[in-house]
């Protein structure tokens, strides 16, 4: 088998891009040929041919010079004649390198098959030339950043020249491999944001000046506050007008959490069927301090507040009087109260609900946001409740009697209310008549005396009947309402002291009347203590005629005329020698003497 002088493998490298920069880390692309070569009829079939290399490695080495290897070594594929492969090399210029060229050793070892069937391993050095440039280079760190979760924002770098020649009509761009952070283009709204965006024109740019560049970015709602990184790259011109593009310098950029609001202090006063309020104080939890906060409920398109049991989407019967209530600034950490007046219809069933309160406000740059979730605040339905307590003054009458009757009306109710008008009902034995009472305006808890006239029937029964009142009144949106009926207990009584005198007189008299007539009729029979003598015998000349007690009295007349006798009893006589003779013309004799 006849083989060519270039019938064993012979290298050849180059290098498209070899300008570098000091300080500059970069790659280095090195493409690599083996340059054997065949005459016509080449290897017979089966044997391995002497130009082709195997196992090959490629080495670079800087050497002393500026330009230091980071990945020196890589292995390569068996490389047949006349084949090319690239390999990539990571290589760092040091930053005070001055401008010229360097050479950097590129050692290839490999193994092939000689023209004798051996095999041997072998090294070939080549050259490749390196250039470190002297042109403008930059510098960037970050200033400051406002950036928020959710929201847009400026970030703003000093960026400084730090190479060895001017620039001029310099252009800043900048963008981020995260995809959390976007940067946007300039608006037309009147804030900040109008005025920055994805690049910056800075124009001449002079060796160890330092510029100002702001980008505007937005965050995604869902990424997380931390610190992305942002790549800053400037084109510019160089002394002799050529365009440049310096190496890019990545910045780290600092996010805050979503701002965020929380409600402190919340207290609700809602009852079935009337109209309340709740309030609390919103809290600025931060991170930044926001402009024209408006609370905003979710009522939905039924205007139904959700059920705690039930979740979102059940009506409750519960509705917000206003949607919107316009807070102004906060700072963080600042608080401001807040309050809504509620509606609860009469068929709505007590317990808690949930109302959810959306809070619109504008940041820093005058964007208006909206937080990411409404925040949710419970509210407590009391039970149905009275309109008024009435508080009776005095309730107690007689039959017969037509008094008057003092309420006193007592506001239970969250608002004011006016033209309240108090019309008594009444059933036998009560009467007012056509009555009415009428007050201008009770604020809450305020209270006023009412006084109707109230006549009982004379035979009326001793017992407790219903006074029945309703109230007509105006409420704060001066819709006319209607109470239910209250009723206020009347108590009739009877006045028993004066019945209980009389009788209890009648059956003293009646019993001394009694004795009387017995001890008269008796007198001569039965022996009397001389007290009770003395006190029949005043009665009986109370009772007889004065002629007849001085016959009666008289020593000279021997017998006592028979008393009248109508039913055939017969009739006592007295014994002048008995004790009751003695007794009765003693009684005559003490009579005498006074």
């Amino acid at each position: 088998m006849a083989v060519s002088a270039s019938s064993t493998p012979d290298f050849d490298v180059y290098v498209p891009e070899n300008i570098v920069e000091p300080g500059e880390e970069t790659t280095l692309e090195l493409e690599i040929r083996n340059g054997a070569s065949v005459e016509e009829g080449g290897d017979d079939v089966g044997e391995t041919p002497t130009t082709e290399a195997r196992d090959v490695t490629v080495t670079l080495d800087g050497g002393d010079g500026p330009v230091n290897v980071k990945s020196n070594e890589t292995p390569m594929r068996t490389m047949s004649a006349q084949s090319m492969s690239s390999e990539t090399f990571t290589v760092a210029v040091d930053e005070d390198a001055q401008a010229g060229s360097y050479d950097v050793d590129v050692e290839i070892e490999y193994t092939y098959t000689s023209s004798s069937g051996s095999e041997r391993s072998t090294t070939d050095t080549e050259t490749i030339e390196v250039v470190v440039e002297d042109q403008a280079r930059f510098d960037a760190e970050t200033v400051s950043s406002d950036l928020v979760v959710g929201e847009r924002g400026v970030v703003e770098f000093d960026l400084t020249n730090i190479g060895v020649e001017n620039a001029s009509n310099a252009v800043v761009q900048f963008s981020s491999p995260d995809q959390n952070v976007q940067t946007i283009d300039p608006t037309v709204e009147e804030s900040e944001l109008q005025t920055a965006g994805s690049e910056e024109y800075v124009g001449d740019w002079g060796i160890n000046e330092t510029v100002t560049a702001k980008a505007a970015m937005e965050v995604d709602n869902d990424a997380l506050a931390r610190t992305y990184p942002v790549s800053v790259q400037v084109q510019f011109q160089d002394e002799n007008g050529t365009d440049r593009t310096a190496r890019s310098t990545r910045v780290g950029v600092p996010t805050s959490h979503e701002q965020t609001f929380n409600f402190e202090n919340v207290s609700s006063s809602l009852y079935v069927g009337e109209d309340g309020a709740v309030k609390g104080e919103l809290y600025n939890e931060g991170p930044h301090p926001v402009d024209g906060v408006v609370l905003v409920v979710d009522d939905g398109d039924d205007q139904f507040i959700p059920t705690v049991s039930d979740g979102i989407g059940s009506g409750s019967n519960v509705y917000p009087r206003e949607t919107q209530y316009a807070v102004g600034t906060l700072k963080p950490g600042e608080s401001t109260p807040f309050e809504f007046r509620i509606g609860v219809g009469s068929e709505a069933e007590p317990g808690p609900r949930i109302m959810e309160v959306d809070v619109r406000y504008q940041n820093t740059h005058g964007d208006i946001q909206m937080i990411g979730d409404p925040l949710d605040i419970t509210l407590d339905v009391e039970p149905e409740r009275d309109e008024f307590d009435i508080e009776p003054v005095e309730t107690t009458f007689e039959p017969g009697e037509n008094n008057e009757i003092e309420l006193v009306i007592t506001n239970e109710k969250d608002e004011t209310l006016t033209d309240i008008e108090a019309k008594p009902f009444t059933n036998a034995p009560l009467d007012s008549g056509d009555d009415e009472g009428f007050v201008p305006v009770l604020e809450p808890g305020e209270s006023a005396s009412m006084v109707f006239d109230v006549s009982v029937d004379d035979d009326a029964a001793s017992q407790t009947y219903p006074l029945r009142m309703d109230f007509r009144y105006d409420d704060e949106r001066s819709n006319s309402q209607l109470t239910d009926t209250y009723r206020i207990p009347i108590d009739v009584e009877q006045d028993d002291s004066r019945s209980i005198s009389v009788v209890a007189l009648a059956i003293l008299f009646g019993s001394i009347s009694v004795i009387a007539v017995v001890a008269w009729r008796f007198q001569d029979k039965l022996p009397l203590p001389s007290s009770l003598a003395t006190v029949l015998n005043r009665e009986s000349e109370t009772q007889e005629d004065p002629d007849q007690r001085s016959t009666a009295t008289s020593p000279d007349d021997e017998h006592t005329p028979d008393p009248p006798s109508d039913d055939g009893e017969s009739v006592l006589e007295f014994d002048e020698g008995s004790d009751g003779a003695e007794t009765t013309q003693s009684q005559s004799k003490r009579d005498t003497e006074h």
